[in-house]
């Protein structure tokens, strides 16, 4: 990476997550001060990664969890959620719909006096602080190599969990002045749209393959984020979010989802650079955001159907790149 940029590059992976992802930070909380309030049963729509963070805490803290996910999973995926001990509903091929079904079930449940908790996967004070401790690791981490601030920050962003809490966290290391670049795929563009809006505006139809940046519209607060402070919308396609997955597998043996693929095209590619001023000799800092719903089977499946070049990139910069 950094023969592509030119910059020192600080990889933070979450994707080692226990739950796979980062969402164990956001949804992890959230999840524990609903039982600490008196929650029995904890009930998440996802397109995967909020789910299995929260079968994997209700696990941990003894509490019933119920997941309703999106249609497509591989079944090795599934299986964790059973393996985790929660019931998993199949609620619809989007997540807006899964989150539809999710909460008309706990409508039914709460008629019947249950003590259930909706955890939602990116909206909440909850979630956006526990996704905040990550930044607050990575000024410690930083600090070994004795390096004050990042040059710059890149990261996805599909319903807005990650970025809020990415941006809250720098505002308490006092980086609101670094910048941020968030990736995300054509036909999931929501916070693209939002940002030239200026306000949450709905995505027509989810066309991208990068099926957990798939909300239609981002929370309210991450546009707000964007409005206080710099935060760069970058777009890429499916084809490049793929082939940077299995770059990375390649180059570092680690298995990431075509969202996390959309945050390393833009590194892979060296643009990322273009966002750093010429006189900041500060690293780039990249979150890994990691992918509990992907298996190899998956993305070989996918870059066979998109006819990626597994042997393109051996060859740095990448000119071939398009993001």
């Amino acid at each position: 990476f950094k023969q592509i940029n030119l910059s020192e590059v600080f990889l933070k992976l979450e994707n080692t997550q226990p739950s796979g992802s980062f969402k164990l930070r956001g949804i992890g909380y959230s999840c524990q001060k609903a039982v600490a309030a008196g929650a029995s049963h904890l009930i998440c729509s996802s397109g995967g990664n909020a789910g299995m963070a929260t079968a994997y805490s209700a696990q941990r803290l003894g509490v019933k969890a119920t997941i309703f996910t999106m249609n497509g999973l591989p079944q090795p995926v599934l299986k964790k959620f059973s393996d985790l001990g929660s019931e998993i509903f199949i609620g619809g091929p989007i997540w807006d719909e899964c989150d539809r079904t999710a909460r008309a079930y706990i409508k039914s449940l709460e008629e019947k006096g249950e003590k259930v908790h909706y955890i939602h996967p990116f909206d909440g004070e909850y979630v956006w602080e526990g996704h905040s401790t990550m930044m607050t690791e990575v000024k410690e981490q930083l600090a070994e190599f004795g390096v004050a601030e990042p040059g710059v920050v890149v990261t996805c962003v599909g319903g807005g969990g990650l970025l809020s809490g990415v941006s809250r966290g720098m505002a308490r290391a006092g980086w609101d002045h670094v910048p941020i670049v968030a990736m995300e795929t054509n036909g999931a563009e929501s916070f693209h749209l939002a940002m030239n809006a200026g306000k949450p505006v709905k995505l027509e139809k989810l066309t991208s393959i990068a099926k957990t940046l798939g909300a239609q519209m981002v929370c309210k607060n991450v546009v707000e984020e964007g409005q206080r402070r710099e935060i760069i919308s970058e777009l890429t396609d499916d084809k490049t979010a793929v082939q940077c997955s299995w770059w990375f597998l390649r180059d570092h043996q680690m298995l990431v989802e075509p969202a996390c693929g959309a945050t390393l095209s833009i590194v892979y590619s060296g643009r990322v650079s273009d966002h750093i001023p010429v006189d900041n000799s500060n690293p780039i800092v990249v979150i890994v955001c990691g992918g509990a719903t992907v298996d190899i089977d998956t993305l070989r499946d996918l870059v066979s159907s998109l006819d990626v070049d597994t042997e393109l990139g051996k060859q740095y910069p990448l000119e071939k790149m398009t993001t």
